[in-house]
């Protein structure tokens, strides 16, 4: 559209539809010199999982600023590390757009990844504590409990030679670990157990339900989205998280006011932890409440996610997984003991496979933020008041000269010789800046614990009529990241050292 006419039919519209349409007009007018596709994001319409590949396509013709129209607003998307250090660090770059996570805020909880301002840093600021790294390590025999029993359920696929979708076995896991970590689970009423399995499944189910309604903007409006064929699901999502989240809060409060609440400090979880520290009485009822929900539904999502891409991604390259493999061995010996706290820094090179997952498949598909002043990029681009900067990962990850060929599997990027000049903001797959993720540890916490566990029992092997390469993942873009198809592998159990020993042994007796 030429410039002219553009300016033609702003002054139209703005006539016709008054002073908010004038806003608006003014705000496409600025953000037409930022490059981008005309037909702004109806360019990204279509089957879910060829959205990655639109995207890509997008960066490849308009670079690393695009600026995309999404009616009512505009989102540019903005991607190399050298302007994301100003998009992280701009106080005028913080507040998180009304028009993306509202919708969100009814299953995700208006809690940290939903709140701006004072209230965003009074909440942070009560709950930090209660995520203290000493905390966290207080969960590991919890990861190392359910990863046993993950893997019990993984053995009975061994030696058949079929494959299987290991991911709902995953997000049971990361479901399973959420609710004794966070609440305690195991110390809640009998009549509360059934509600917490309708729970572990609407955090399994929340991304999908929480993505459809994202990527249409128009949906954002509650009496248009009631007319979604996924509004009942999601309805269903925010009663079952809500129910479980209320009464499991209650019931602790009533214990702690009776004083039945565990004094073991390493017996605690985090909402024990919580409610017995100076910084509770900061938020109220309706606040905590609010801030469970967007702990537990962020983290079983990016878990299940993570480690079924992992699991996917080794299958593939049996290179990577052999070293891991060795590195386990060295590490537990020949030991089938439960995974220790200690033992965790020791896994250098599982963590690195682990975060070069992360890159490739990065957790949450943008995070997005209102530009509340014109804040202007090194790259050159202005980001004009009013709009929206989105920040996808996904395409940061990808850029070759922070990471050479970049869609190959190499763990050996994030050994500290390889990664120590690499840019601070070219690996953010849990944000970056104030407004970090603030579960990212425990995360990673969980993800090493569960995976050096199952690799240790097992070898993962590829489907046959699988992905031969990273390229052929069948990725469904969510709120996070997920394999259309599921993590669909084969396995094999591995010849642990003390029974080959035994048998050993046992030959030469006989």
């Amino acid at each position: 559209m030429s410039p002219l006419l553009l300016a033609v039919v702003v002054l139209l519209l703005a006539a016709m539809l008054g002073p908010a349409m004038l806003r608006t007009a003014r705000l496409y007018w600025r953000c037409a010199a930022v490059p981008g596709p005309a037909v702004g994001v109806l360019r990204f319409a279509g089957p879910l999982d060829q959205l990655l590949g639109k995207v890509k396509q997008a960066a490849r013709e308009f670079g690393t600023v695009v600026r995309v129209y999404a009616p009512p607003t505009v989102c540019i998307f903005v991607s190399d590390p050298v302007d994301l250090e100003i998009v992280f660090s701009s106080p005028h770059l913080q507040k998180k757009p009304p028009i993306v996570y509202d919708s969100l805020s009814p299953i995700l909880g208006t809690g940290l990844a939903t709140l701006n301002g004072e209230t965003h840093r009074r909440h942070r600021k009560a709950i930090s504590p209660s995520l203290h790294l000493d905390i966290l390590k207080s969960f590991v025999p919890v990861f190392a409990r359910n990863a046993s029993t993950l893997c019990a359920q993984l053995d009975r696929h061994t030696g058949t030679g079929r494959t299987f979708n290991a991911t709902p076995l995953l997000g049971s896991y990361s479901a399973q670990s959420i609710c004794q970590t966070v609440f305690s689970a195991g110390d809640i009423p009998l009549d509360l157990m059934e509600e917490q399995e309708r729970f572990c499944d609407c955090l399994i189910r929340s991304s999908e339900m929480l993505f459809h309604r994202v990527m249409r903007p128009w949906y954002s409006v509650d009496a248009i989205f009631k007319f979604s064929s996924k509004y009942q699901q999601y309805q269903d999502c925010v009663r079952g998280s809500e129910s479980f989240v209320s009464k499991t809060l209650e019931h602790k409060i009533q214990l702690l006011e009776s004083g039945e609440s565990p004094t073991d400090s390493k017996r605690k979880s985090f909402l024990d932890h919580f409610l017995t520290s100076d910084e509770a009485h900061v938020l109220s009822k309706r606040d905590i409440i609010e801030e469970l929900k967007t702990l537990s539904a962020g983290a079983v999502g990016t878990t299940m996610d993570l480690l079924s891409f992992f699991l996917l991604s080794l299958s593939i390259s049996p290179d990577v997984q052999d070293k891991v493999a060795k590195e386990l061995d060295d590490v537990f010996g020949d030991s089938n003991r439960p995974v220790e706290e200690d033992d965790l820094p020791h896994l250098k090179y599982l963590e690195c496979a682990l975060k070069e997952t992360l890159r490739l498949f990065p957790p949450l598909f943008t995070f997005s933020r209102t530009v509340s002043r014109d804040v202007k990029l090194p790259s050159g681009p202005v980001l004009p008041e009013g709009s929206v900067v989105a920040v996808m990962p996904y395409i940061t990850h990808r850029n070759p000269q922070h990471f050479p060929d970049p869609e190959k599997f190499d763990p050996d990027r994030f050994l500290p010789e390889m990664s120590r000049e690499r840019h601070p903001f070219a690996f953010i797959p849990f944000s970056a800046g104030v407004r970090n993720c603030i579960g990212q540890r425990y995360g990673m916490m969980s993800a090493k614990v569960v995976a050096s566990t199952i690799l240790r029992q097992f070898r993962i092997l590829p489907c046959p009529d699988g992905p031969k390469r990273l390229e052929d993942f069948k990725i469904m873009a969510g709120v996070t990241f997920g394999l259309k198809d599921g993590a669909n592998v084969r396995l094999e159990r591995r010849w642990v050292k003390s029974n080959a020993q035994q048998a050993r042994r046992g030959s030469c007796r006989g």
